[in-house]
């Protein structure tokens, strides 16, 4: 388990994470989302013991890793742009690694890399951004650690590319006890794949949840009306905590029961109206907005 206390660090005047206190359980697909600057990088970095809080605990397993130098072959840390050695290929860094990590299984880095197309021995330097994302990716897997650190995970692969990735993450994640640590500042990467999710802004942490948990009682319905009296009754009727109109289509977030929902728009006679999932944006806009954030301000 990882846990962050009273989290901060400064560089200068500028507070980069501010008090920030997280539980990310075991075996999850953990998302760290927010904008450029809001501090995702800086705290990946402190995990890793990288860098030093100025305040604050972290616990990896219960140890701090920049105290513990056996505690970092608990975990593996991929940042934007990784580094690799001038002519190195997947199979140099394959051979490098497992010096750090013991555990590191090259056989699946073999079968991995031929899975996506990959020559293990052609020079990393030789690849494009996407192939040097997913070389590295196979390392992360492949390293045998109970914990990776990923800054923005799937940036640069293509859609093929992508889905083959979280494809080989959901089976890694099924066959050991196995947490990923994600910094991203796209929501639609992570949409299908994480199962808990913390934002920031700004360097603070404003909100932190399990998806499947925080939507339990709140509903996405996209209806048609032919009146637009009718929505302004619905607002002041449900517990609505989003609504686009768009001519006579509306989209309508709203909080409570499902049934007693369906019911009201019911009365007002719609020709058309429908239950649909929530994206993962709409998931936090619903929670930012019931506690006086727009998401659009933090992620546009």
């Amino acid at each position: 388990m990882i846990e962050l206390y009273n989290l901060t660090k400064y560089f200068g005047s500028l507070c980069a994470v501010n008090h920030v206190s997280l539980t990310i359980p075991d075996g999850n697909f953990f998302g760290l989302l927010g904008t450029n600057g809001a501090g995702k990088s800086t705290l990946l970095k402190i995990l890793s013991g990288i860098l030093t809080a100025d305040e604050g605990t972290v616990k990896i397993d219960g140890v701090s890793p920049s105290l513990c130098a056996d505690s970092k072959q608990s975990f593996f840390c991929l940042p934007d742009e990784p580094y690799y050695f001038p002519n190195a290929s997947l199979e140099t860094m394959a051979q490098f690694y497992k010096r750090q990590y013991p555990n590191l299984d090259t056989d699946s880095v073999s079968y991995m890399a031929e899975a996506l197309n990959l020559d293990m021995c052609f020079p990393l330097r030789t690849f494009s951004k996407g192939m040097k994302r997913q070389a590295f990716l196979i390392l992360a897997l492949c390293a045998g650690t109970r914990y990776v650190f990923c800054d923005e995970v799937f940036d640069g692969l293509d859609p093929i590319a992508t889905k083959l990735m979280k494809n080989l993450f959901r089976q890694e994640m099924t066959r050991r006890n196995f947490t990923v640590l994600v910094a991203s500042h796209k929501l639609d990467a992570l949409q299908d794949i994480c199962q808990n999710i913390g934002i920031l802004h700004k360097g603070g942490l404003i909100t932190s949840a399990d998806i499947s948990h925080s939507t339990a009682d709140v509903y996405k319905m996209q209806c048609v009306f032919s009146s637009k009296e009718s929505i302004e009754e619905l607002r002041k009727e449900l517990y609505v905590i989003h609504c686009h109109t768009d001519g006579y289509f509306s989209t309508i977030i709203a909080k409570g029961d499902l049934q007693t929902i369906q019911q009201k728009i019911q009365e007002k006679h719609p020709v058309f109206s429908e239950n649909i999932s929530l994206t993962l944006e709409e998931i936090f806009m619903t929670q930012m907005e019931e506690n006086g954030y727009d998401i659009r301000k933090v992620f546009l």
